[in-house]
C-alpha cells in the first residue's frame, strides 16, 4: 500500500468517526453573559459641571452623565451620556492645613421603568484620595493642575468618577426585565449553642459584700494604780495575861 492511499485512508477514518461526534454533541446553549448586570458592577461617570469645596454647599444637585452605554439582551437600558445627578452631601472648606472635602451621592440611575441604584467607590474625595487613586478618579487632560494636598479640591468638567451598582438588572426572562437588590443581612433567633452552661449573673449588692469597718489600734491606756488610804491601820491589842 502506498504512502498516498494509506493516508486517504486515514482521512477517511477520521472523517467517520468525528461525524458521529458531532451528531451527539449537545446543542449550544445560550450565553449568561449579556443577561444580568450583577450587584457591584462598575459603571464610569462624568462630571458635567465643575466641583469645588471653596464654594460648594450641601444640597446642590453637581450634574453628570454615563460615559458607557448599558446594555443587555442586545437591548440598550442606558445610552452613552444619558444623565447622571450627583448630591452634595457634606462639604468642609480647606484650612488650619487640613484640605477640603466633599462627598458625593449618585441619584439612582433611569433605565426605562428601572431605577439602578450606585455608590460612588470614592464618596468622600479630597486631594490627598483623588492623588492617591488615579485608575478610579480619572482628571481630564486638559485639566493641568493637579490637587495640591491641604488646599481646596477642585474637579473640572470632564472628570471620570468609577462607581458600583448596589443592584442587579437581571434580563434573563426576553420578556421582562427586572432590577433585584440584595437580600439584607439578618441574624438568626436561634440560641447558639455552647458547651457549657455559664454562671447566671446577679446584681451585685454592695451591702452584701462591704466588710465591717476596722477598729483601729492604739496603744493600751495603763489603769492608775490603787490610791494608799488615809485612815491607819489600828494595830492590834494585846491579850491579858493570867494572873
Amino acid at each position: 500500500m502506498t504512502a498516498t492511499r494509506l493516508g486517504a485512508v486515514l482521512a477517511a477514518l477520521t472523517v467517520s468517526v468525528a461525524i458521529p461526534l458531532l451528531v451527539l454533541a449537545d446543542p449550544s446553549q445560550p450565553a449568561a453573559a449579556g443577561f444580568l448586570l450583577s450587584t457591584g458592577s462598575v459603571e464610569t461617570i462624568v462630571l458635567d459641571h465643575a466641583v469645588s469645596t471653596a464654594d460648594l454647599e450641601p444640597g446642590a444637585i453637581v450634574p453628570a452623565h454615563l460615559r458607557d452605554a448599558i446594555l443587555l439582551r442586545g437591548k440598550t437600558l442606558a445610552k452613552a451620556g444619558a444623565p447622571v445627578q450627583l448630591f452634595v452631601t457634606e462639604v468642609r472648606r480647606a484650612g488650619n492645613g487640613v484640605g477640603g472635602e466633599v462627598v458625593l451621592r449618585v441619584e439612582p440611575v433611569h433605565l426605562g421603568e428601572l431605577s439602578l441604584p450606585m455608590r460612588l467607590l470614592h464618596p468622600a474625595l479630597s486631594s490627598t484620595l483623588v492623588l492617591a487613586n488615579p485608575d478610579d478618579i480619572v482628571l481630564p487632560a486638559k485639566d493641568k493642575n493637579l490637587p495640591i494636598r491641604g488646599s481646596d479640591l477642585t474637579l473640572l468638567p470632564g472628570t471620570q468618577l468609577r462607581a458600583r451598582t448596589t443592584a442587579t438588572v437581571d434580563a434573563t426572562d426576553p420578556n421582562k426585565t427586572v432590577l433585584a437588590t440584595p437580600l439584607p443581612y439578618t441574624l438568626s433567633k436561634e440560641r447558639p449553642y455552647a458547651a457549657f452552661t455559664p454562671i447566671p449573673l446577679t446584681t451585685y449588692d454592695p451591702k452584701a459584700f462591704t466588710p465591717a469597718p476596722r477598729r483601729r489600734r492604739g496603744k493600751p491606756t495603763p489603769s492608775p494604780s490603787p490610791s494608799p488610804s488615809a485612815s491607819e491601820t489600828a494595830s492590834p491589842t494585846p491579850n491579858p495575861t493570867p494572873s
